[in-house]
């Protein structure tokens, strides 16, 4: 989900501290596009998402296939889920960017079931023993966690593309593992294009609150398996 270097190695206080942080800084951003002249860029955004909402039905499908060909090629899923909340609102961005980010994951598994360099993969995994613990066999749990550690995702489709690993399990285990990124800034990305203050800031702080739930579980899990993947 994330580069940050293993968790094994973070403080708890200066995560918490971390995400304070990130609480601040978003607050922050929201109150000066509505009391400053960049209040300009929120009404940009409407007229946008008044333009994107014009297509209908097409320019869901349209952002969703984009979505899944640039997360297959190993685009940052995270940035399109914010984006989606922005330009689709928190329900069908977060809808769109689930089911994209998915489906883009799973593009890269299949490609990689036809053209992965296997020697490549064996040393990546040869690097962590953790890692490769973990996904030696596999399923909805191992994958569930892997998409929680601090390892590129396109990095674990690749990693679990060469292995034997069932189509349904990995897509169910990728589709509950996005959830705890997906859910927090698909509302995060929402928030921005609300012309009412309070409903901007409520949303940004169920965002930071549900990151700050959501960070605790994957700091655990990061404090628990901390491999190293170059």
């Amino acid at each position: 989900m994330s580069s940050d270097p293993p968790s094994g190695q973070q403080d708890p206080k200066k995560e918490t501290m971390r995400l304070l942080l990130g609480a601040l800084i978003v607050t922050v951003i929201v109150l000066i596009l509505h009391f400053t002249p960049l209040r300009q860029l929120i009404e940009t955004a409407q007229r946008f998402k008044a333009e994107v909402d014009g297509y209908g039905w097409k320019a869901h499908i349209a952002f969703f296939l984009g979505s899944v060909l640039a997360i297959t090629l190993g685009f940052p899923r995270l940035l399109l889920c914010g984006i989606s909340g922005i330009l689709f609102g928190f329900t069908e961005g977060l809808i769109l960017s689930q089911f994209a980010g998915v489906s883009g994951a799973y593009g890269a598994f299949l490609l990689t079931r036809l053209w992965a360099p296997k020697a490549w993969v064996a040393g990546k995994l040869a690097k962590s023993s953790k890692l490769r613990s973990l996904l030696s066999r596999p399923g909805i749990l191992s994958i569930f966690i892997a998409r929680q550690l601090p390892v590129p995702g396109i990095v674990v489709n690749v990693l679990v593309g060469v292995l034997p690993t069932r189509h349904a399990t990995f897509l169910l285990g990728t589709f509950i593992g996005y959830l705890p990124s997906n859910i927090p800034v698909a509302l995060a990305g929402s928030s921005v294009g609300k012309e009412s203050l309070q409903k901007a800031l409520t949303q940004a702080s169920t965002s930071m609150l549900l990151l700050a739930l959501f960070g605790i579980l994957i700091l655990w899990i990061r404090r628990r398996y901390s491999p190293t993947v170059d």
